[in-house]
């Protein structure tokens, strides 16, 4: 997920930023996954759900912590064409 939040999607790239970027290290605990296990992790049926419920719960704490309105709708990544 961080890697992702810095634009890099390749499980190549990814590993690559395991062994360069401090922030990834810390956040992998010292482990270097290799690119194959990193791509078989994000194609794991499992991961999808997994990562629903922890948005879930990630959001309730925010709402909890009134940080944002319960009746708050996020869209990120949107392209809406302009007639400039």
């Amino acid at each position: 997920l961080c890697a992702y939040t810095q634009s890099v999607f390749s499980g190549r790239k990814i590993e690559a930023l395991l062994k360069d970027s401090v922030r990834m290290m810390w956040l992998a605990q010292g482990y270097e996954p290799s690119y194959r296990t990193i791509n078989r992790f994000r194609v794991n049926p499992e991961v999808k759900e997994l990562l629903r419920q922890c948005f879930v719960q990630f959001r309730c704490q925010l709402v909890e912590k009134e940080l944002i309105d319960a009746e708050a709708i996020f869209i990120d990544g949107t392209k809406i064409e302009a007639n400039a």
